[in-house]
């Protein structure tokens, strides 16, 4: 048997969340397998049950030679819900890995790491106490949950990727604090592969850095239409508020503070419960867990193979600025769309100035009521258009798949590439 010269992105359908296997032959004896993310949001489930879909990678990922479910590298880019939920399945424990790779921020030691870690888990347990207490009619609530709930802990799934899977697998948190040079990766367990690691940074200001500036991304948001939709704009931040005990102390507006104890705390639980700004906490709180995202390119002989998870403006600003990452973007091949194909996660400067007409394009998705703008139209035209129609959506695939591109009911899409 000769080896075959091509590589296969398998996108499988989750719904709202990431799951693709990326497998290529580079020998007659069998093929290497990379799986990167497993999950599906709540909110937003695929045709089918994600323990089904475990179960077809499982098939997908067996070894002809023996029989037993090998994955050279399995790679988690971020620890949302939509990303990692699936991982949670014991189905694992029958899968032989070589490696697991994280971003260095889920790093087990690491100081920085495990601060970032616990300051998100305790705001995404604290909402989701929130939401959880308002009232069923709060037009908010249901948005607040799926927002909290994606960025909670998914401990299942981490314990599995930290340390499940047959085989005592390597773990690497990229990029690695000891290499300071390029972010480029040459593994013994991906022979023909050379990886990029693009994001995400070491740099506190990077990763925080998540909102592109106005005409950077494809969001169209100005004040005109929050004022056509009859959304008022508060009249003051958080921050004008007097606490009550300064109240108190204060003769002018004393006689203002309830006498009784138990109103003070119906006040107080009243302003802890405020839904429309606890959602713009969990919004900036789900925007830090995105800049957090393992970016990765796989150069595979001519393809160069772009998975960017639901990497934020930072990322993307630091690669764009970076003339070598620059050159290798223009290089790609495919692009795996990220964080669903929302607005902030692949900027216009990437699709329209970097990116070479005519790659493949896949985007993860499907319509969920809390985010109706995701997957923004206006991105999906500009990819039609810069791909030449090698665009495709894993929950509508057009009737007549693009050349390349092959479907398995509504299990998956193939995309496949020479090497």
């Amino acid at each position: 048997m000769t080896a075959r010269r091509e590589a296969r992105v398998r996108m499988y359908n989750v719904g709202f969340g990431d799951c693709f296997l990326l497998t290529w032959w580079p020998g007659a004896e069998r093929a290497v397998n990379v799986l990167i993310d497993c999950g599906s949001h709540s909110h937003g489930p695929g045709p089918r049950p994600l323990e089904e879909v475990v179960a077809q990678i499982l098939e997908d990922a067996r070894d002809e030679r023996d029989g037993t479910p090998r994955l050279d590298v399995v790679i988690a880019t971020h620890r949302h819900q939509d990303h990692v939920s699936g991982f949670a399945s014991e189905l694992w424990a029958e899968v032989e890995v070589g490696e697991v790779w994280m971003p260095w921020t889920e790093h087990p030691t690491d100081p920085e790491a495990r601060r970032i870690r616990e300051t998100q888990s305790r705001t995404a347990q604290r909402l989701q106490a929130q939401a959880s207490a308002l009232a069923a009619a709060d037009p908010l609530r249901d948005s607040l949950l799926a927002l909290s709930g994606n960025s909670l802990t998914n401990a299942r799934a981490m314990e599995t990727l930290h340390h499940g899977f047959l085989g005592n697998p390597k773990r690497r948190f990229l990029p690695s604090a000891k290499r300071q040079g390029r972010r480029t990766l040459a593994v013994d367990r991906l022979p023909g592969a050379v990886v990029h690691v693009l994001g995400p940074s070491r740099d506190p200001e990077v990763i925080r850095d998540m909102d592109p500036p106005a005409g950077r991304s494809y969001l169209q948001m100005t004040e005109a239409q929050a004022a056509r939709q009859n959304e008022p704009w508060p009249p003051f931040r958080p921050g004008w508020k007097v606490i009550a005990k300064e109240m108190a102390n204060d003769a002018a507006t004393a006689h203002l503070v309830p006498a009784r104890e138990t109103d003070l705390r119906t006040i107080r639980n009243y302003s802890r419960q405020d839904s429309g700004e606890a959602l713009a906490v969990a919004v900036q709180l789900e925007k830090a867990v995105n800049g957090t995202s393992l970016v990765l390119v796989f150069e595979l002989g001519r393809s160069c193979l772009l998975f960017s998870g639901d990497a934020q403006w930072g990322t993307w600003r630091a690669a764009l600025g970076d003339l070598e990452w620059r050159d290798l973007l223009a290089r790609a091949t495919f692009c795996k769309v990220g964080h669903h194909g929302s607005h902030n996660a692949t900027p216009k400067e990437l699709i329209e100035n970097v990116l070479a007409d005519g790659f493949a394009a896949m985007v993860s998705t499907r319509p969920v009521s809390n985010w109706p703008d995701i997957p923004r139209a206006p991105l999906l035209e500009a990819l039609a258009r810069k791909t030449g129609k090698r665009v495709v959506r894993s929950d509508k695939p057009p009737r007549r798949l693009p050349a390349g591109f092959e479907r398995a009911r509504d299990l998956y899409i193939d995309f496949k590439t020479p090497l």
